[in-house]
């Protein structure tokens, strides 16, 4: 840094000293042509036989010289290439100064991207501990569901093979009521086993879905990791470059400088070829010093796309989008029949949701762009579905969803912040009260939001 300042100043107190020294230049050339003029000169057509005592004709009052020198006088010349000069250092100057602005900005660059690359690695591993403690689990709830599976087949078969004729049991059981009660009895049995049967299969399938899922997370993470690392090697060839091209600047800046000192002595022909030449020589090194600041705005672009919410960067956590609401149904197989079929069920709730008085505010659970923000309608322009509602694309393949909104604060496009306020809880589409449908998609898959939410003691 104090060697690019000082050569600043150098360039600065030359530039200045020589640009006083070319404003004297055309005084002092006219000036010399003046005196170097004779003092009175003879009428030229003055009469050989005039008489010599008689006194010499009046000298003309303008000399013959001519008191503005010529275009190809040796002091305009050298005025051309040192004017040249100047103005290479000083275009020098401006791209020392774009090259400076450029170097320290990709420095903190790569140290940015360091500092990602790391977060990165860490939200690996933990994806790695969830999904290796979810294979367990999955595996845990596969056995019990195949021993509930054989459970449930002993006891109809059971049911079934002790069964007695209609009479024997009529006897047995002392009367019809005894018989119908036997029979309730059996059936209460085969469904509660039914139930446990249905039960452990939602969750092996919601647990074989979200090893899919993290899976698929994993790998997007990875994608992350391989994109930042790369940008960081390229960025770091950046940062060599530049330093390079500083260094050839600095040289080229000193080279000109001597340059400039020496057209104070060289003739006008010698000044103009030193002039071209470092031109040629300037030229190409701030060209090259353009291409580089703009390849390493690139590069900055670039890794900025994979950037996130530093939040759910550092905790993997989204933001409760509505402050102490109560979760009145949660994610998994329902009962109502207007969810669609999703994951092997019939009926399936993709989200959760949450249930507070209409016209509450709901915010942005991360950073994000909106990518959808309408009103879901039929064909007559009925509200269905989830009526109003709004999608953000988060991290690289995290999107969240707001439905039954009342109003929407937000548009298609905008940039919105963690906490941002985005619309009101509505009731809108097929809704049975005033809530917001909460969901998460990895990848466009419904993950259970509560995953990726503090504890609900915390919000």
């Amino acid at each position: 840094m104090a060697t690019r300042l000082s050569t600043r100043r150098r360039v600065t107190i030359a530039v200045l000293s020589l640009a006083g020294g070319l404003a004297l230049l055309a005084p002092a050339a006219a000036m010399a042509d003046t005196a170097a003029s004779p003092a009175a000169s003879p009428s030229a057509t003055s009469s050989p036989a005039a008489n010599p005592a008689s006194p010499s004709p009046t000298p003309s009052a303008t000399p013959t010289g001519s008191p503005n020198p010529s275009p190809s006088s040796p002091g305009l010349l050298n005025r051309q290439a040192q004017s040249q000069l100047i103005g290479d250092l000083t275009a020098s100057e401006a791209h020392a100064l774009m090259l400076e602005d450029s170097l320290s900005q990709s420095q903190l660059g790569l140290v940015a991207l360091g500092q990602q690359i790391v977060d990165a690695q860490k939200q690996i591993s933990e994806l790695d501990t969830r999904i290796a403690a979810v294979t367990v689990q999955h595996e845990e709830v596969s056995a019990r569901l195949a021993t509930d599976r054989d459970q449930l087949a002993a006891t109809v078969r059971g049911l079934y093979k002790h069964q007695d004729s209609f009479f024997v049991s009529l006897i047995r059981s002392g009367g019809f009521g005894g018989l119908l009660e036997t029979l309730g009895y059996s059936d209460v049995v085969v469904d509660q086993e039914r139930q446990m049967v249905r039960t452990v299969q939602a969750d092996e399938v919601a647990l074989a879905h979200l090893q899919t899922t993290l899976t698929r997370s994993r790998a997007t993470k990875n994608d992350l990791l391989t994109g930042l690392v790369q940008s960081r090697t390229t960025l770091a060839q950046a940062i060599a470059t530049e330093q390079s091209l500083q260094t050839q600047l600095q040289a080229a800046i000193d080279e000109a400088l001597a340059a400039l000192n020496d057209t104070q002595s060289d003739s006008p022909e010698v000044a103009a070829r030193r002039a071209a030449l470092e031109r040629m020589k300037t030229d190409s090194i701030l060209a090259q010093i353009e291409q580089a600041v703009f390849a390493q705005q690139n590069v900055e672009l670039a890794a900025a796309l994979v950037a996130s919410d530093p939040v759910l960067t550092a905790t993997g956590k989204l933001l409760w989008p509505i402050p102490h609401a109560t979760v009145s149904q949660g994610f998994g197989p329902t009962t109502y029949a207007f969810e669609a079929a999703y994951a092997g069920f019939a009926h399936f709730h993709t989200g959760i949701d949450l249930s507070v008085p209409l016209g509450t505010p709901v915010f942005a659970a991360a950073d994000g762009v909106v990518v959808l923000a309408r009103a879901m309608t039929d064909a007559t322009g009925a509200l269905v579905g989830y009526g109003n509602y709004v999608i953000i694309q988060h991290d690289a393949g995290l999107k969240t969803l707001y439905g039954h909104l009342l109003t929407i604060g937000v548009k298609e496009g905008d940039t919105v912040k963690r906490g941002q306020l985005i619309g009101l809880v509505g009731s809108t589409g097929n809704s049975t009260g005033p809530h917001t449908h909460f969901e998460v998609r990895i990848d466009n898959s419904p993950v259970d939001p509560l995953q990726m939410l503090p504890d609900a003691a915390a919000h």
